[in-house]
């Protein structure tokens, strides 16, 4: 699983609207849609924002062992 996955599933498992995410990264709805549902890849600049968003760290999502 790599890191746009995990932060997508983060997402599904806790119940976090998309819109949510939207307002506090000031993405649009339809590029957070396209990110979390794995159509668009996620810059390294989107998760910054996505973990501010989330009060995460981008380590959170990083899995050393693959």
């Amino acid at each position: 699983m790599n890191v746009q996955e995990r932060v997508a599933e983060y997402v599904q498992n806790n119940g976090i609207m998309q819109k949510f995410i939207a307002e506090k990264t000031g993405l649009s709805a339809v590029k957070v849609s396209n990110i979390l549902n794995l159509n668009q890849k996620m810059t390294a600049d989107e998760l910054e924002l996505f973990c501010k968003a989330l009060r995460k760290e981008p380590n959170d999502f990083i899995s050393i062992e693959e």
